[in-house]
């Protein structure tokens, strides 16, 4: 089961999860990098700023922008994880900084104990 996060609920989230989640990007040709990164949120421009390496900022380099997914693991096994959806720019003021502006989040639900088990729902 997913519960929908929305970008006002961005602040309280952050204080639960924490500021450290994997990003997901894709490069042009469709393979997959995932980071480790350190973000800021902008309540204004409803976004997470983050400096990751030059490989997740070429990624993230077309004009128009590219889809990104943030990863916040739960504090703890039975908590729900923080997945967050978002276009990807690359900050025009700075080119070593990313622009995430929200699309979506949600909570999703644990997982199971073991492979194939029940989840926590």
């Amino acid at each position: 089961m997913s519960i929908p996060v929305a970008a006002a609920d961005v602040p309280g989230r952050l204080a639960e999860y924490g500021s450290n989640p994997f990003m997901v990007t894709t490069s042009a040709d469709g393979t997959a990098k995932v980071v480790h990164v350190a973000v800021l949120w902008d309540a204004d421009a409803a976004a997470f700023m983050c400096a990751p390496g030059g490989g997740t900022v070429r990624n993230l380099g077309a004009p128009d922008g590219r889809s990104a997914t943030l990863v916040f693991p739960g504090p703890d096994p039975d908590t729900h994880s923080w997945l967050v959806d978002a276009t990807g720019t690359v900050d025009p003021d700075d080119d070593g900084w990313v622009v995430l502006a929200y699309d979506s989040g949600v909570l999703h639900r644990p997982a199971p104990d073991v492979p194939g088990g029940e989840a926590h729902c």
